[in-house]
């Protein structure tokens, strides 16, 4: 069992605990001596780790993927907090997976379930069917339920696929309503498969990594192209809807430069990528703030520079600016206009 994980770990610490190797490079020092530096990681996040001096038999034994048991101190260097190896070897003990791999907060089983509602509501056949052929099928609701929906921007955790696919489709439901002209039961069929390709773009047994085909096609190519293999075998599918269909997985990342072989062309598509876009932004800004308790401190009110946004990130208002809402007693309101306070009296 894990005693320490990165979440928590603070300068000066010193540990001897278990942790997975998402990265190795090995170096030199000036002075011609051996380091090799690792990132180490476990459920809650990373951290680099340094072992200066590396016998050459340490280096070629650990790989990308490997538990290590570690031993070293905790200590910051530019600003960051990174482990000082003192000893690394394989480990050779049981660990147990659920340490190293982060996992969705929310109820997996709840969420194919609620996912599944939203399909029955679906009134066109055709694309009622293509949904049923994908969510009838357990072998491939096993690997949706379980894939990540990326490496580390959004919803990078086992689940994360499942989480996202069905925010993004309850959004698009509310949009639907919201706007009549958009055609509800298109939009949604797309919104629940649109990163379908994902579970061929990433492994996550032990760390979540590019497969093959994630390097090579991509999950919007991949994605288009399994939909539209799966369409090939429902009977009656209009060209025209099949065409529009592939079109808004291919073009759900709104620009070429962020991936989009075309750009959106439809009402629908145009909707989809902003939603999309939307879902992913809000959870990668929670997840760069919410550390901690979730309380702000005046003194604490920003992140560092977040790589994506390329700016700092307003953590939240601390309870200085609004008070403690929820704890201020509920005003009573005045049983009528003559109870109001005179204030031109004494």
């Amino acid at each position: 069992m894990k005693n320490f994980y990165v979440d928590n770990l603070r300068d000066g610490v010193r540990i001897e605990d278990v942790f997975l190797v998402c990265n190795k490079n090995v170096g030199k020092t000036q002075d011609g001596s051996t380091f090799i530096r690792l990132k180490l990681s476990d459920r809650t996040g990373a951290i680099d780790a340094i072992k200066w001096d590396a016998p050459d038999a340490m280096c070629s034994s650990l790989a990308v993927d490997d538990y290590v048991s570690i031993r070293g101190v905790v200590s910051k260097y530019k600003d960051k907090l990174q482990i000082v190896l003192e000893g690394v070897r394989k480990c050779c003990d049981k660990v147990d997976p659920a340490d190293f791999l982060p996992r969705t907060p929310k109820d997996i089983p709840q969420m194919i379930s609620d996912l599944k509602g939203i399909i029955s509501t679906v009134e066109h056949p055709q694309l009622r069917a293509l949904l049923n052929y994908f969510f009838n099928d357990e072998e491939f609701v096993a690997k949706f339920s379980s894939a990540p929906a990326a490496m580390r921007i959004h919803h990078a955790y086992i689940g994360g696929l499942l989480e996202h696919s069905l925010s993004v489709a309850q959004m698009c439901d509310m949009v639907a309503g919201h706007y009549p002209e958009i055609n509800r039961d298109l939009l949604l069929t797309a919104a629940i498969l649109h990163d379908v390709g994902k579970i061929d773009e990433f492994c996550w047994s032990r760390s979540i990594h590019y497969t093959d085909s994630g390097h090579l096609v991509g999950h919007l190519v991949s994605g288009a192209m399994t939909v539209d293999a799966a369409v090939g075998k429902i009977g009656d599918f209009h060209p025209l809807l099949r065409l529009i269909l592939t079109h808004m997985i291919l073009s759900h990342h709104g620009e070429k430069e962020f991936g989009s072989p075309k750009r959106p062309k439809s009402l629908e598509s145009v909707t989809l990528h902003y939603v999309e876009d939307l879902d992913a932004k809000i959870k990668t800004f929670t997840e760069a703030v919410n550390h901690g308790d979730g309380r702000v401190a005046e003194s604490d009110l920003w992140t560092e520079r977040h790589w994506l946004f390329d700016r700092p990130l307003l953590k939240g208002l601390p309870d200085c600016v609004l008070g403690n809402l929820a704890e201020r007693p509920a005003e009573s309101a005045p049983d009528s206009e003559d109870s109001s306070p005179d204030l031109f009296t004494d």
